[in-house]
C-alpha cells in the first residue's frame, strides 16, 4: 500500500471528510494528494497526521517506506527458523548470489554480510566471510564519521569474528566517543546488539575481563528500558559469565529460567540455540580456534 492509499484508508475509518483534514486547502487539491496524482510534501504529511491524530508508525506500518527490506527480513527470519524449507532457502540463496555479483549499496552490503555471517555455518551454498571482506568492512566502518542503521547491523555481525583489538576500537568509537554517543540516541535498537555479540565472543575466547567490561558498558545503554529483548539477553550473558567466574549454581538456574521463558513464548529457535551455546561454553571451547566456528545466536533485527 502506498502512503496516499494509507491516508485515504485512515481518513475513511476515522470518518473525516477531505475538507476537515486540511481546512485551508481546496478539497480538490487534497483529493489529488489522496489519489496519488500530486506528490505529498513532508510538511503536508505532518499536518495530515496531526489532523487525524495518527502516529507516523501507524501509517508506515501499512505503507512501509522500506518494503524491500521488510521482505528480506521476513525471508531471512523464515529461513533461520526453518532451515529445511527448501523453497525459501532457494529464494534467499538466489538473492545472496545476486548480491555476490554486483556493486552493493550499504543496505545490500548489510544483507549480504548478514547472510554470510549466519548461514555459512549451516548451508554449503553460502561462503564464509573472507579475511579480505572482513578487513574491507572494518576499514569502511572505522573511518566513518556518521553511522547509519545498516552500519550498526554490519558492525553487530562483524563483532562475532573481529579480532579483539579491532572490536575494542569500534566499541570505543561508537559507545564512548561523545559525538557518536549522542548520535546513537536517535538510532533504533540495532546498535545495542553490537555489545551483546562482542560479549559472547569474548566469553567463548575466555576473555572474561573484557566480557565483563562489555557487559558493564551494555548496562549503560537503553536507559529508558524500551528494549526488553536486549535487556533480557544481556542478563542471560551476565548470568553465564557469573556462573563461569563465580561458580554459584543460582546463575545457571536463572539461565534455565530464561530458556524456559523463550520456549513458553514460542521462541524455540533462540531457546535451542542458547541451550547449545551454554553447553559449548561450559565444555572445552579450545577446539574453537577459528572465530567463524563460534555458534551464532539468531537476532530478529536485520
Amino acid at each position: 500500500m502506498e502512503i496516499y492509499e494509507a491516508l485515504r484508508y485512515f481518513r475513511k475509518k476515522i470518518n473525516f471528510t477531505q475538507k476537515e483534514i486540511l481546512p485551508d486547502v481546496d478539497p480538490s487539491v487534497y483529493s489529488r494528494l489522496e489519489s496519488g496524482k500530486q506528490e505529498i510534501k513532508v510538511n503536508d504529511l505532518k499536518r495530515i497526521l496531526n489532523s487525524l491524530s495518527l502516529l507516523p508508525e501507524e501509517v508506515f506500518t501499512i505503507a512501509p517506506l522500506n518494503e524491500d527490506q521488510q521482505k528480506f527480513h521476513i525471508l531471512f527470519s523464515n529461513c533461520a527458523e526453518d532451515l529445511r524449507g527448501e523453497n525459501r532457502k532457494e529464494e534467499l540463496i538466489n538473492y545472496y548470489l545476486e548480491l555476490s555479483n554486483k556493486n552493493k549499496d550499504l543496505r545490500e552490503l548489510s544483507n549480504y554480510f548478514a547472510i554470510k555471517s549466519y548461514f555459512a555455518q549451516l548451508w554449503d551454498e553460502v561462503d564464509e566471510v573472507s579475511e579480505d571482506e572482513l578487513n574491507d568492512i572494518f576499514t569502511m566502518v572505522v573511518n566513518k564519521d556518521y553511522y547509519q542503521h545498516y552500519d550498526y547491523i554490519i558492525i553487530r555481525n562483524a563483532m562475532r569474528i573481529l579480532e579483539k583489538e579491532k572490536a575494542d576500537i569500534l566499541i570505543e568509537k561508537i559507545f564512548l566517543t561523545k559525538k557518536n554517543k549522542s548520535q546513537a540516541k536517535v538510532m533504533d535498537d540495532a546498535f545495542y546488539y553490537i555489545l551483546l555479540n562482542a560479549t559472547t565472543t569474548r566469553i567463548y575466547e575466555k576473555e572474561y575481563t573484557s566480557a565483563r567490561k562489555y557487559i558493564h558498558l551494555a548496562k549503560m545503554q537503553d536507559k529508558e528500558r524500551k528494549n526488553f529483548n536486549y535487556r533480557i539477553h544481556l542478563k542471560y550473558l551476565e548470568n553465564l559469565l557469573d556462573y563461569i567466574t563465580i561458580g554459584d549454581y543460582q546463575y545457571m538456574q536463572r539461565i534455565q529460567e530464561y530458556i524456559h521463558l523463550l520456549k513458553d513464548i514460542g521462541d524455540t529457535v533462540v531457546a535451542d540455540q542458547i541451550s547449545t551455546d551454554v553447553k559449548l561454553v561450559l565444555a572445552d571451547t579450545a577446539a574453537y580456534t577459528d572465530k567463524k566456528d563460534f555458534p551464532v545466536i539468531f537476532v530478529k533485527h536485520t
